[in-house]
């Protein structure tokens, strides 16, 4: 017999405090794959010291972060 699992709702406000605050570490509530490349792609230029180029890694963690959890939570409510 298919079981059906609750699936909870994420929270785009907190998708976004988290990767506001954290970077792509916070991008991890939303993405796990996703922060896992972001956090080796910002370590790497952090040690390049590129500036610039961390800061839009920052910025694109939170983007992507609310787009994760936007389409996540379009997922599960379509799947209901």
């Amino acid at each position: 017999m298919n079981e059906i699992k609750p699936m909870f709702l994420k929270s785009v406000a907190v998708a976004l405090l988290f990767c506001t605050f954290l970077g792509p570490v916070g991008l991890l509530y939303s993405s796990v794959i996703g922060g896992s490349l972001m956090i080796v792609l910002a370590l790497l230029v952090f040690r390049l010291k590129l500036w610039g180029l961390f800061l839009l890694i920052w910025l694109g963690s939170c983007i992507w972060g609310v787009a994760a959890t936007n389409r996540l939570n379009k997922k599960i409510l379509l799947a209901h």
